[in-house]
């Protein structure tokens, strides 16, 4: 018999080492895990960005070059936001606790910004900048509710 995968374990499978998110005291650790491998992926991301920017640059195709470069703008801005997003649990010594359905939440933002995530590195290479803006949009609106959410029950 074959068991659903819970949303832990889709987490926990694109964090390497994982182990936190099943125990209270690593969910600290492991959101931050996740965010940093988030924040890498997109960073490679805007390094394929700046090559094809560079190659724009070479073709003297201007427009391109703008069009390319307010992209990387975009996914350099979500990934420092995402590298900087309060974290989903709260302090030991916190006046309020997070309850566990309201991390059940935070676990399902993180898991859709995980999807959009791996959706940018997918289509990153088609060179379709209107796409990424979208998606882009998409993880920035994920995480806007992320962070929300996370302020209205702290």
């Amino acid at each position: 018999m074959h068991r659903k995968t819970s949303i832990l374990d889709k987490i926990g499978s694109i964090i390497p080492g994982y182990r936190g998110y099943a125990e209270r005291d690593g969910r600290r650790n492991c959101d931050k895990q996740l965010r940093s491998i988030l924040s890498l992926k997109l960073f490679e991301c805007e390094n394929i960005l700046v090559n094809r920017i560079n190659e724009a640059i070479k073709d003297s195709d201007k427009p391109l070059m703008r069009k390319v470069e307010i992209c990387r703008k975009s996914i350099n801005t979500i990934q420092s936001k995402i590298n900087y997003a309060p974290y989903g649990e709260s302090g030991f010594f916190s006046d309020q606790q997070i309850k566990e359905d309201e991390l059940m939440k935070i676990y399902h933002f993180d898991l859709d910004m995980a999807e959009v995530v791996d959706e940018i590195e997918n289509i990153i290479l088609e060179h379709d900048i209107e796409v990424i803006m979208k998606k882009l949009s998409e993880l920035d609106n994920v995480l806007r509710s992320r962070n929300q959410f996370i302020r209205e029950h702290k």
